[in-house]
């Protein structure tokens, strides 16, 4: 018992005191913060270049299906969520299926594009320009356009 209680006396005790720890557990708090206010604006302007990617994306694929179409196409629009399997009675849709497969679950990740009601696919092949459009989307919030502006979530083959 008496060396107990030299031992305690003489300070060797092994592990840290209660005010040691709160003082860890406040840095670290304070550095949660400091990343997460560096972190949190970046997310949705990473979910507005996601819907801009998947709608270039669909807009490629779109460009390629009325070139694979030739003469069978002519112009024409559909929601891209639509396209659920292969259609023989319309050929862009056809090549779009083949291209990208079933689009019925594409949504939109952002604030912006989650107000969007549907994803417009419009085409003319006498001009070869096509347009994918997040109808009903509000303007992108990060995103902004040649002039400045905030960016509608829309991609044609001439942007």
């Amino acid at each position: 018992m008496k060396k107990r209680i030299q031992k305690y006396l003489s300070g060797s005790n092994e592990g840290f005191s209660l005010v040691e720890l709160i003082i860890v557990i406040a840095i670290m708090a304070i550095l949660v913060g400091v990343v997460a206010l560096a972190v949190i604006p970046n997310l949705e302007r990473s979910r507005e270049s996601k819907d801009l990617s998947t709608l270039d994306s669909a807009c490629s694929a779109l460009a390629a299906a009325v070139a694979n179409a030739g003469s069978g196409a002519s112009s024409g629009s559909f929601a891209l969520t639509s396209i659920t399997g292969a259609d023989s009675s319309d050929l862009v849709k056809n090549e779009m299926y083949n291209q990208l497969g079933d689009c019925s679950g594409m949504t939109m990740v952002s604030a912006a594009g989650k107000k969007a009601t549907e994803i417009t696919c419009s085409y003319d092949a006498a001009t070869n320009t096509v347009k994918v459009t997040a109808t009903g989307a509000d303007p992108c919030k990060y995103q902004k356009d040649d002039a400045g502006q905030p960016r509608e979530l829309e991609v044609s083959n001439g942007q």
